[in-house]
């Protein structure tokens, strides 16, 4: 997405001024604090405050009923590369099975409640987009926890009017472009933009019943064609915007800019754009497109194999990081754990999709 021209929000989380011929980003929150460790077990869901959604420049308006999901033609499959085989998965260790669970304060704890992971300054390989990605995870959810009345459409950037699970986004017009997945009334969002022109993929099915879903999203950079499979199972496919969408190595903005957040929009926006309540386990991106059709949902853990750029168990003990197991070149992209809010997130619980 590419906020300023997704609206005008009120009771601004930050001004753009132009002084001396230059633009400032003056701050209206504190930055984040220093992330603290957390060992705390949790798996029940508590009550979580539902606010009405603004309307920002350029944003599509609020859907007023569920669309019916129409999918495109299939890219003919000769003209496109067999997927590298997905790696075989492991039971972890004994003990280490965890995943996270968010609380989705959003601005009420600005900076907290969701794991950053830096993707530049230096460049790591989580920075996906320059090429073909798959983005992979698993998630539990309950609709009365992510229901702040939208309901998912595919103009441009309507994703982040969804409750916000990944947020790769950078501030403004970009000169590269950006990417998030959100909840929408219960069905994903997965939504690209490449500077100039955005595309939203919506799923067809609620995936926030209570129950562990596996979701993956990909791109083919060629051509911008997207694809979404739920539980293993095609729900969505369009082309979508052309273009390099990653994060330019060394380009200035936004403090939060260089970020992939997970479980929250990572500008603190305002409170038109709630963040996810829920669990999330095993993300894994791919610098290749993994599935070429309905495919099986995952048995276990992944283990890495030459075309994993980031892996994320989950299953530290304790302690603020978040490790990057794929073992990718250039890396680790490992993230941090910003903690705070009330209540306090993210934690780590030990309900696992196995």
């Amino acid at each position: 997405m590419t906020l300023i021209s997704r609206g005008v929000w009120t009771g601004l989380a930050g001004l753009l001024i132009a002084a001396g011929g230059a633009w400032l980003l003056v701050q209206t929150v504190p930055e984040m604090q220093t992330a603290r460790a957390m060992v705390e077990i949790d798996s029940t869901p508590t009550p979580l405050q539902v606010f009405a959604p603004l309307v920002r420049r350029g944003a599509a308006p609020i859907a007023t009923s569920t669309p019916t999901a129409t999918l495109t033609p299939s890219p003919t499959p000769a003209s496109t590369p067999s997927p590298t085989p997905t790696a075989t998965p492991t039971a972890p260790p004994a003990g280490s099975s965890r995943s996270l669970r968010f609380y989705g304060n959003g601005v009420n704890a600005p900076g907290k409640d969701r794991v950053e992971i830096r993707i530049d300054g230096p460049a790591r390989p989580a920075d996906v987009g320059a090429d073909d990605f798959t983005l992979e995870f698993w998630m539990k959810a309950v609709l009365s926890e992510n229901n702040n009345g939208h309901v998912c459409g595919t103009a441009s950037d309507d994703w982040i009017n969804g409750h916000i699970v990944v947020d790769r986004d950078i501030y403004g017009n970009g000169d590269y472009g950006d990417y998030g997945i959100s909840l929408a009334s219960g069905r994903i969002a997965f939504g690209v933009h490449n500077g100039s022109s955005g595309f939203t993929l919506c799923g067809t099915t609620n995936v926030a019943d209570g129950q562990w879903h596996h979701i993956a999203v990909q791109r083919r950079r060629s051509d911008g064609y997207l694809w979404l499979f739920v539980d293993g199972q095609l729900q969505a496919q369009a082309d979508g915007p052309n273009g390099d969408i990653s994060y330019r190595d060394g380009r200035g903005g936004a403090p939060k800019d260089p970020f992939l957040v997970l479980g929250a929009e990572k500008h603190d926006a305002g409170a038109a754009y709630p963040s996810y309540r829920g669990f999330m386990d095993e993300l894994r991106l791919s610098n290749v497109l993994r599935y070429f059709g309905n495919f099986t949902r995952p048995s276990g853990p992944f283990v890495p194999d030459a075309s994993t750029v980031a892996l994320y168990h989950f299953d530290e003990a304790g302690g603020a990081t978040i490790t990057d197991s794929s073992g990718a070149v250039g890396g680790p992209s490992s993230g941090m754990m910003q903690v705070g809010g009330n209540p306090s997130g993210p934690v780590r619980s030990t309900d696992t999709p196995w």
